[in-house]
């Protein structure tokens, strides 16, 4: 049996192994190398699969047949009998999401790993040691291309503008992340945000569908430090995660594992000792009284807003890299309440810039990369004030990925520390 492969990065590779043990021998593999694609079309003729990686955009070939497969889905006819799944999905806070709902399983006695566009491949993960419950964290490319997957509990964690680059409009981006909802199992729990449009682009599912508030004042209630579900509650004293936002990940977290537990009374004991994930509003380190954060996973305006809200006034924001073709002004008003410097770099950073300038409130200033706008934060913080890299923007222009970005701020915070 012949089979192909577009696109030869985790995904692909993971799915290479996956079509070998469903008995593929002769597979080609086509990336953006030498070996690129041209016409699409050609593939249902010559093969009897072909495995798409999320990084392939399909959109630019319309006559790509929508039976072609993925690494998702082969993945999902390997999970062991009677393990159950999570899929995550959403704009903002999936991967933080999806590393606790993890945890939060594991602690409540059903053995998880997280795994997806996070991490693991779901293929390398079901391949491994086998868990209870693969909770699993799916872009939009990912959720486009469901044809099979179920899933025991779904989570949408939000939707804001995202990927405009590839997709048509923000209802074209929405109906992807969608997908995912259709593979509920009967009986399974959707969890969404309660906003107006989440709501809207969902009411089409039957089955139950839990609403968590964002202000945490009807569902969850948020007294203090008790998070109250009704038929349990939580105290978050010791949650280690900082931010309104981790507590909406902490909401998500603990209704999808009732979802699988049927929780009943106080599950404290579930919250504490919960680690996040690097890049996520990650404290590096203290340097002449001045706070430096590195949010490198803050790739789009909905991100970055989310983070800046949660910090006092103060902040020393560094926006840029590969711009989504988003509208910069969205973040007028966060930063004129909050910032006290505006750094653009990378090849966003002029659009920034013209964006910036005449509507905030505070200096604005255009530097070539990452160097240049750590140097210039460090000149302009006082005591008492944070550098927050929350970039609003992808990271190709200068890095692999927002990880690489991220690594590389706090290698120069690291030298500016030592002098």
């Amino acid at each position: 049996m012949k089979a192909a492969i577009l696109g030869y990065g985790k995904s692909g590779k993971a799915a290479e192994t996956l079509l070998k043990l469903e008995g593929y021998s002769d597979i080609t593999v086509y990336d953006d190398g030498d070996n690129a694609f041209k016409n699409i079309s050609e593939f249902t003729d010559t093969y009897d699969i072909v495995a798409v990686s999320p990084g392939v955009n399909l959109r630019k070939y319309p006559n790509a047949p929508k039976s072609f497969t993925s690494e998702i889905e082969l993945a999902q006819k390997r999970k062991p009998a009677g393990a159950r799944v999570v899929g995550i999905t959403g704009t903002n806070g999936k991967s933080t999401v999806t590393a606790i709902t993890a945890q939060v399983l594991t602690k409540a006695g059903i053995k998880s790993e997280a795994c997806g566009n996070i991490g693991l491949t779901y293929g390398e993960c079901v391949l491994g040691e086998p868990q209870d419950c693969y909770v699993v964290e799916l872009s939009s490319f990912q959720t486009g291309m469901l044809h099979e997957f179920q899933a025991d509990c779904a989570i949408v964690t939000n939707l804001a503008e995202d990927h405009m680059d590839r997709y048509r409009d923000m209802d074209d981006y929405a109906d992807d992340k969608m997908n995912l909802v259709k593979y509920i199992k009967e009986g399974g729990r959707l969890i969404i945000e309660d906003e107006a449009y989440l709501v809207k682009k969902t009411s089409f599912y039957k089955g139950e569908t839990v609403k968590i508030d964002p202000a945490l004042k009807s569902f969850p209630v948020l007294d203090g430090t008790k998070l109250d579900f009704g038929r349990f509650y939580a105290d978050i004293s010791k949650f280690p995660l900082s931010g309104g936002h981790n507590i909406m990940n902490l909401s998500y977290a603990l209704l999808a594992a009732d979802a699988l537990c049927k929780f009943n009374g106080d599950v404290s004991y579930l919250v504490a000792d919960l680690k996040g994930l690097a890049h996520r509003c990650e404290y590096v380190d203290t340097i002449n009284g001045v706070d430096w954060i590195n949010d490198s996973k803050g790739t789009n305006l909905h991100s970055t807003l989310t983070a800046l809200k949660g910090f006092e006034k103060g902040v020393n924001v560094i926006l840029g890299g590969k711009d989504k073709n988003g509208d910069f002004s969205v973040l007028v008003d966060v930063l004129n309440e909050k910032a006290s410097l505006v750094v653009a770099y990378g090849k966003a950073g002029e659009k920034i810039e013209n964006t910036l300038k005449d509507a905030v409130k505070v200096p604005v200033i255009r530097v070539k990369d990452m160097v240049e706008a750590v140097d210039v934060c460090f000149k302009h913080a006082k005591a008492g004030e944070k550098v927050v890299l929350s970039p609003a923007c992808a990271s190709f222009d200068l890095y692999r990925g927002f990880e690489h970005r991220g690594e590389h701020f706090c290698e120069l915070v690291k030298a500016l520390k030592k002098g």
